[in-house]
């Protein structure tokens, strides 16, 4: 995964993230990442109570709830196709499949099968595209940039863990269905495939392999 970084005359840190040449992709950058944190600690965090509400017996629905933050596999595949596609459309997938399994959750809860299978799902989905992020954006900035750029990712995300946590808490005190909580939660999804998707728009200057000798890239 190489990226040719836009030319900018700022000197560095935050100068450079924010700057014109930067700043769209900044902003799609923290807004991705911060609804991904809002999908892992929304299930994280109350799918076990969820579960339980909706029917499952406490040891079950503690071990269908486990799975879910288990799914880091996916990371190693999703790490050598982004070294050979376009990482922003790889990671976008990867949220957008994110949102699907999520909606299905809501949707599985009569069939302990299914739900296993589609958490599961959601938990390597969801943890590939996670935790491929920090990569994305190192690739994103120059140099004198990259340490602050995935820094304020990191950080305004973790807004997001909070966030996902009063979210589910909120919709629970509305009388939301379980599975409405779950299409609510998948909306996150699809906003973060949206944003690197824009991010894409807004930077169409992904290296090709055939470009590298010509250019120096960015990261790796």
């Amino acid at each position: 995964m190489t990226e040719q970084a836009p030319r900018t005359d700022a000197k560095g840190g935050l100068s450079v993230v924010l700057s014109p040449s930067y700043v769209v992709g900044s902003i799609m950058l923290w807004l991705a990442y911060f609804m991904g944190l809002v999908i892992f600690y929304a299930s994280i965090n109350w799918m076990p109570i969820l579960l339980k509400e909706s029917g499952l017996t406490p040891q079950k629905a503690t071990l269908i709830s486990a799975l879910f933050p288990l799914g880091g596999v996916g990371a190693v595949l999703c790490g050598v196709l982004m070294d050979k596609f376009n990482a922003n459309r790889i990671i976008a997938a990867c949220y957008a499949l994110t949102a699907v399994s999520v909606y299905l959750i809501g949707q599985a809860v009569g069939n302990v099968g299914m739900l296993v299978l589609v958490v599961f799902l959601a938990g390597v989905l969801m943890n590939t595209a996670q935790s491929s992020m920090p990569a994305l954006a190192a690739a994103f900035y120059p140099t004198q940039g990259r340490g602050t750029g995935v820094a304020w990712m990191l950080g305004i995300g973790r807004f997001g863990g909070i966030a996902g946590s009063f979210l589910v808490a909120e919709l629970t005190r509305l009388h939301f269905s379980f599975g409405g909580i779950f299409a609510t939660i998948a909306v996150a999804g699809i906003v973060s495939a949206v944003a690197l998707l824009i991010k894409q728009a807004a930077h169409p200057e992904t290296a090709m392999a055939s470009d590298l000798k010509a250019t120096e890239p960015v990261g790796h």
